[in-house]
């Protein structure tokens, strides 16, 4: 029940918008609204404070101490999933993670510039917060980029794992797709409820201009919102 709330309160505060340093509900009007009692919304908030998204001040109220408007709200800047979110105070987790060897098709020979039938690395990754998916990661590398990668390197920020091997992604070329999930896919990447999905789809690049790397990237519009500046010339 705990673990429950603490998943709706957290949902409020994407739903209400609401921005760092602003006030919550008290824990009674939580408890009401929640219809759940004061001692579960009490535990639930206790355990939001230890992870740094609630701040409590004694005789002031309960305080947003993130700011979730901030997922991913300069698209303009190439930042992983785990940048956008550390920057909100918001520790991602892999929930699940899946690697397996392909073959490149006609397409993906043509996006990453190798042969068709060149062996490549796909790699799926379910990530998010508290039990909740905020993100959804498919990745295809060529072979040997990925040769030496550990667990850790599969389950945690992938332009990092590059980078300590010498591999620095400078630019990618994004496509921006909005996706309504149909329900087995939702239900495969663990969305708890059928939401519009915000696809980015990327080819990255490193500072010769070699293709690094073709991703799609799913993101759950209930935690990321984009923003970019247009300008006329």
């Amino acid at each position: 029940m705990v673990s429950q709330v603490k998943k709706e309160i957290l949902n409020l505060v994407f739903r209400q918008r609401l921005a760092k340093g602003e006030r919550l509900f008290s824990i009674d009007e939580l408890a009401r609204f929640l219809s759940v009692s004061t001692t579960t919304v009490r535990e639930a908030i206790r355990s939001l404070e230890q992870l740094h998204v609630l701040e409590v001040k004694q005789g002031k109220g309960i305080y947003l101490a993130i700011d979730p408007r901030s997922l991913g709200k300069n698209i303009a800047q190439l930042k992983s999933a785990t940048e956008m979110a550390q920057e909100s105070g918001i520790h991602l987790e892999t929930f699940r993670w899946r690697v397996e060897e392909i073959e490149a098709d006609q397409d993906l020979a043509e996006k990453l510039k190798v042969h068709p039938g060149t062996s490549l690395v796909f790699l799926a990754r379910v990530r998010g917060f508290e039990g909740e998916m905020a993100v959804y990661l498919e990745d295809i590398l060529t072979k040997e980029l990925v040769a030496d990668f550990t667990p850790s390197d599969w389950q945690g920020s992938l332009f990092n794992a590059l980078e300590k091997r010498g591999i620095f992604i400078t630019h990618s070329l994004a496509q921006i797709i909005p996706y309504f999930p149909e329900e087995h896919f939702a239900k495969e990447i663990g969305l708890t409820e059928l939401v519009p999905l915000l696809v980015l789809e990327h080819l990255h690049f490193d500072a010769t201009g070699r293709v690094v790397a073709f991703s799609k990237d799913y993101y759950n519009s209930k935690y990321f919102r984009f923003e970019v500046v247009r300008k006329r010339i």
